[in-house]
């Protein structure tokens, strides 16, 4: 069965995402193989595919975190409690910073939601519902990347950890940041 011309975007996708069955994949690698329009093509859609693949969200799992880890990141790991201040520096020679926000019984939790927040106007910055969490750690684990820079310095940052019966738990970190060198 021959391939039709050009390949879909989709059918790219896929390819790029290792979802295409045996002889999909054969049938694609020898299309793009011989025509250099759908090669053009899928290009583009690897380099999209791969800046995804390769992005990380700003709350990780504690096997997240051993992976990037073990891809040699250049990792520095902060602790806070609630209502602690904690001033921090992202230092030019870091990739990633991990905030463990403590101090909060996630043992009953049955979801947790994570609101960023400008300290001083109290804007959102982004929500994330239905965070990643371990209940017996007891912690959640913020990754700050560079591009945070664009972000104002001082951020609030609330957790919300809802339990079976319904009510809810809120504890409140505050992490003003500092970016020194690049940031892009």
């Amino acid at each position: 069965m021959k391939t039709a011309c050009p390949l879909s975007e989709a059918l790219l996708i896929d390819y790029w995402s290792n979802e295409l069955s045996p002889p999909e994949l054969e049938r694609v690698e020898e299309h793009l193989m011989s025509c250099p329009r759908c090669s053009a093509e899928s290009a583009r859609v690897a380099a999209v595919v791969l800046a995804v693949r390769g992005m990380i969200p700003p709350l990780l799992t504690g096997a997240h975190l051993a992976t990037l880890r073990a891809r040699g990141l250049r990792i520095v790991d902060t602790s806070f409690s609630p209502g602690e201040r904690h001033p921090i520096v992202f230092e030019p020679d870091v990739d990633l910073m991990i905030h463990h926000l403590g101090g909060l019984d996630l043992s009953r939790a049955t979801s947790v939601d994570v609101t960023l927040r400008v300290e001083e106007s109290g804007d959102v910055i982004f929500d994330l519902p239905g965070a990643p969490f371990d209940p017996a750690a007891g912690e959640l684990l913020l990754a700050c990347q560079r591009h945070f820079a664009v972000f104002p310095p001082n951020l609030r940052v609330e957790v919300r950890a809802r339990e079976p019966s319904g009510s809810e738990r809120l504890a409140t970190y505050l992490i003003p940041h500092e970016f020194r060198g690049e940031t892009s």
